[in-house]
């Protein structure tokens, strides 16, 4: 099950995120989601939006836990699932299980 704790995007971080190539402020979610699997402590992380360059990379926020509150532009994790179309959408190195694993 996913965790869903949600946190209100800080106006300084929808900033920071405007600043990188291509983003358009109505992209940006006003109330990002954890897409992690539940978790009792340590940092949330909710992806903000595709993008292009770096090629296969996302713009992550990244709060609680040790980090306060951050953006990171990660790539995706390089697990696939069983099929093709299953790959895993979630940061690289994450912590819990694959997004794949939730819809088997």
């Amino acid at each position: 099950m996913e965790c869903l704790e949600s946190v209100r995007l800080p106006e300084e971080e929808r900033l920071k995120a405007l600043s990188y190539s291509g983003v358009e402020l109505d992209e940006l979610p006003e109330y990002p989601a954890c897409e992690l699997d539940r978790h009792p402590h340590g940092e949330h992380v909710a992806q903000l939006l595709y993008m292009e360059e770096p090629a296969g990379s996302v713009l992550w926020l990244a709060w609680g836990g040790d980090v306060g509150m951050e953006l990171r532009c990660l790539p995706v994790c390089e697990s696939s699932g069983p099929t093709e179309e299953n790959s895993c959408w979630l940061p690289v190195r994450h912590r819990g299980g694959h997004s794949w694993e939730r819809h088997e």
